[in-house]
Formats: C-alpha cells, sequence, structure tokens
C-alpha cells in the first residue's frame, strides 16, 4: 500500500549518482509502463533509475552501461524495480536469458515466486506467462522442479534463479544478470561466473544492488569505491565526453548529518512520503537506541565502523565447512527455527537439515527488521520446502510467536535456558569436529564472527548484550540444530545416510 505523504519537500537526491544523458534516447518509460501494469506506477527514483539504466548508445542501438549500482535503504521499492527491469527484459528481447540471484538460493527461489511470479500472474503481462509449464501446480509459467525453477515466458525468454556459486551464470548466453542484496557476499565469485555468459551478448546488462554491507561486504564496499572513484573522475569532464560503462547510483545521508532529524530522513530517502512514513523512521530510531549503526545502516546508507572479536568458532575451521559449488545441500524435511532479537528489532529465520556426509546443514533463510512478517514467511516456506517444526528460544522474545506459529500448524519446540546452552556447545562442538555444513553465507559469517560469549557457571551461550552485532542469525541455525540432532538421535553415522534409522527392520522380525 503506498503511504499518504505527510509533508511537501523536494526529491530526496542520490548521495552519488550518474547523471542521465538526455542526449540519449532510453527504455525507462518502457519499463515504468511493465511495473504499471503489474499495479506499482514508479516513484520519481525508480523513474530516474530506470532512465539512466535505460540509455540507448546511438551507435549500436544497444544499451550504454553494461553494468548499474544500485545501493540504496530499506524499503525504497527496490525489489519493484528489479521486477520491472527483468520482466521488461523477458518481455521484448525473445529467447532471452535472465538470472538472478539474493544472500542464498533458499532467499532467490522464495522472491521468484512471492516476489516476482505472483505480481506478473495477477495482472494483465500474465498473458505472456507459458501456460504449458506450472500447469500441474497451477502456476502458469512457473516451473518449480528443483534445480530448474523459472518464469518462462511465451517468446521462448525466461528468468532463472541462481545459487551463490562459482558456477552461478555459467551455460547459455546471459541477456541481463540480477545480484540481489549484494552485501551478503564476500566476494566476487557470482560475477566472474556471470560476466564470460555475456561477453558475446552486446546488449547485456549486470545489476547490482544492495542496502549498505557491514564488514564482512567486501564485495560490495569494492564495487563501490571503485564506482564512486570512477564516477569523480567521469564528472570532472563535460557531459559529452562521458565514456564509463558503469551506472552508479547511491542513496544515503551525507556523512556527519544528524541521524535523529527527520530532514536528513526526507533527504536521503526516495521512497518517504511514497512507500513509508516518517513515523516508521521513528519507531525505528527508538528500537535501535542502544545499537545506532543498525539505524545508520539500515536507515541512512552509513556502513558500520565496529571490528570484530575473535570468534567463538575459529575462522579455518568455520570456513572449511562451507559447502563446495557441487555438494548436495541437504534432503528430507527441514527443522525451521525462529529466533528475535531483545528490542524485537531484528528477526531471523534458520533451517537445519540433513545432509549426505554431516550431520546437518545449516541455513540462515531470512534476517529482516521487526517480527511482524515471521508467520507469514514461515508459512510460505513451509509451502516451498515442507517442514512443520519449529525450534525456539522460549525463554526470550520469540515466544510471542508461537501462539501464531501453532494457529498455522507448526509444532513449535521451546527451549529453555538449558537448552540453549547446550545447543550453543553443541554447534561449537559439531564445528571443531567437522560435523555440519554451511552455504558460506556472509549473514551467518557475520553475525558468528561477532559473537562473544557469556559464562554462567559450567556452561556459555552466545552474549547478545554484547556482541558487536545482531546474532539471531546465528541463534537460529544454533537452536534449529539442536533440535535436528534430537530428532535424528545420537546413533547417527556421518557415513550413513540413514542417520541412525534401522537400515533393515526386517531383521528385527
Amino acid at each position: 500500500m503506498v503511504a499518504v505523504r505527510t509533508r511537501s519537500r523536494p526529491e530526496a537526491a542520490p548521495l552519488h549518482a550518474t547523471e542521465r544523458n538526455p542526449n540519449r534516447d532510453t527504455t525507462g518509460g518502457r519499463v515504468a509502463n511493465v511495473s504499471a501494469k503489474m499495479g506499482e506506477p514508479f516513484i520519481p527514483w525508480q523513474r530516474l533509475v530506470a532512465d539512466i539504466a535505460g540509455e540507448i548508445d546511438p551507435a549500436t542501438g544497444y544499451p550504454w552501461y553494461k553494468e548499474i549500482l544500485l545501493v540504496g535503504l530499506r524499503q525504497i521499492g527496490k525489489t519493484s524495480f528489479i521486477r520491472a527491469k527483468f520482466t521488461d527484459t523477458c518481455l521484448f528481447t525473445p529467447r532471452a536469458t535472465a538470472r538472478y540471484t539474493a544472500q542464498n538460493r533458499t532467499m532467490a527461489l522464495q522472491r521468484l515466486e512471492t516476489d516476482m511470479w505472483h505480481p506478473i500472474a495477477a495482472s494483465p503481462l500474465a498473458a505472456f506467462l507459458d501456460r504449458n509449464v506450472g500447469r500441474r501446480t497451477k502456476k502458469p509459467g512457473l516451473s518449480g522442479k528443483g534445480g530448474q525453477e523459472h518464469i518462462q515466458f511465451v517468446n521462448d525468454s525466461a528468468w532463472w534463479i541462481d545459487s551463490v556459486k562459482a558456477t552461478s551464470g555459467h551455460g547459455p548466453t546471459l541477456d541481463l544478470g540480477g545480484i540481489d542484496e549484494a552485501f551478503a557476499h564476500g566476494d566476487a565469485r557470482i560475477e566472474q561466473a556471470m560476466r564470460p555468459a555475456m561477453n558475446n551478448v552486446p546488449h547485456a546488462q549486470l545489476l547490482v544492488a544492495s542496502a549498505a554491507g557491514d564488514s564482512s561486504s567486501v564485495y560490495l564496499r569494492n564495487k563501490l569505491e571503485v564506482a564512486r572513484a570512477r564516477l569523480e573522475l567521469e564528472q570532472t569532464k563535460p557531459l559529452h565526453q562521458r565514456r564509463s560503462r558503469t551506472a552508479l547510483i547511491e542513496y544515503a545521508a551525507p556523512e556527519g548529518a544528524d541521524r535523529e532529524d527527520p530532514d536528513t530522513w526526507w533527504g536521503c530517502h526516495p521512497a518517504l512520503g511514497y512507500l513509508t512514513d516518517q513515523a516508521t523512521f521513528e519507531a525505528a530510531l527508538e528500537a535501535f537506541a542502544s545499537d545506532p549503526e543498525e539505524f545508520d545502516r539500515a536507515y541512512l546508507g552509513w556502513w558500520p565502523s565496529a571490528k570484530a572479536p575473535d570468534p567463538v568458532i575459529p575462522k579455518l575451521a568455520w570456513n572449511e565447512l562451507a559447502l563446495g559449488e557441487d555438494a548436495v545441500d541437504w534432503t528430507g524435511q527441514p527443522v525451521w527455527s525462529v529466533d528475535v532479537a531483545p528490542d524485537r528489532d531484528w528477526s531471523a529465520i534458520g533451517l537445519a537439515a540433513r545432509h549426505p556426509s554431516k550431520r546437518a546443514y545449516l541455513e540462515v533463510v531470512d534476517h529482516e527488521p521487526g517480527t511482524h512478517w515471521v508467520v507469514a514467511r514461515m508459512v510460505q516456506l513451509r509451502s516451498l520446502f515442507g517442514g512443520d517444526v519449529v525450534a525456539i528460544d522460549g525463554t526470550g522474545p520469540a515466544g510471542a510467536l508461537v501462539t501464531d506459529l501453532e494457529a498455522e500448524g507448526f509444532l513449535v519446540q521451546r527451549l529453555n535456558g538449558r537448552d540453549k546452552a547446550d545447543a550453543c556447545g553443541e554447534l561449537y562442538d559439531d564445528a571443531l569436529s567437522g560435523r555440519i555444513a554451511h552455504p558460506g553465507d556472509p549473514v551467518l559469517n557475520g553475525a558468528l564472527f561477532s559473537a562473544i560469549k557469556r559464562r554462567t557457571a559450567d556452561t556459555w551461550t552466545f552474549w547478545r548484550g554484547k556482541s558487536l552485532a545482531d546474532i539471531t542469525p546465528l541463534y537460529a541455525v544454533t537452536l534449529a540444530r539442536h533440535v535436528l540432532a534430537q530428532m535424528i538421535g545420537d546413533d547417527y553415522d556421518v557415513d550413513d545416510s540413514t542417520y541412525g534409522l534401522d537400515p533393515d527392520p526386517d531383521d528385527d522380525l
């Protein structure tokens, strides 16, 4: 729902932005029309970015910009812009291949259906979906087959998702690549994989989009610093002499601005008054009172400066548990978990599942502000991946979600203080013993590497109040792993995929 504008003021201006060249034609209006057809007319910043990204090289007729780097704030409408850009490419480029990736494959799959396919299917553009795909599931144009998830159009164009691996984007030529939530990537492997597939496609573009990152966001920080420096150099030249093929649009508050001044918010947030309101900012400022850098990152676009402590689990040991690009992620029914920060300003959903060669595969599926989204997201995840069991810290604020989760049919396992301490110790033991696997997600890595121990008598837990960042992602996988291990039992064999289940029950007869 579009918010009612609460005050009149000039539009928020980007902190850094490639200037629109009015001497070049643009497809921005076409992309805006696609978004309007899906029921979400562009607001000014989206149209500005569409116009810049859509500039046409008069010498070739192809897009001028080969790369668009969009760094914005939360709740600005980034997903709507990405959806319109990808849909436009698929509609107007026959047999196009578009690939999209988020923090991880699970998130990308969820967004493909809920954030991308649903708005298309509910709009007049549904007529362009290939109804031969998705007939069995009654989701025209949407293929949900494992490893083949995509949206198929009648002109043979397809919008695929990708996992974050060194081979992502390899294969057929690529017309449009999208790297969403780029802050979550610790290196450039996903871009290095996509670019070769774009080399022989003269109209190909790469869209990199993200909110501001943190100390683990090496890939995004490097790209942003290079793009800023290139833009600064370009701006010393007359407009007709600027030759860069990278477009940068960054929305953030100027360094040193007053975080508590509403004028700061209105000056830097391009969706304030359209998609969100000042009250939301005021509530967030209160919620992050004990950790203002989290407010700064999400709502002002400032990168945190805190340094991580020595990790509870040694980095070398943890990094060795990251899955290789060809490893099987997980099998069977997952155990879910929900963890909520003490001030309820952040929540995380974790997953633990069986892995062919390990005790458990662990993944952070979601990490977002607030708690209002959690139950609905859990229902969506269950419909996609199965799993009714949800682990929750029964001593913390996540307990308030139990009633609503149970009303949706989830089996909630509430862990007490001793359970939580056991779960922390078990995660440590399994990590050092090489009995777990994870995808190398920087969101989870960042939480782990900023966590601090809190010792009580003969046990310890991860210390929420002293850790240098929100650690709900870490607790989410820790609790899920604990409940999964209880369900599997202690008699598992890491070389036996039955995990302690009797392989030949007839022997007992």
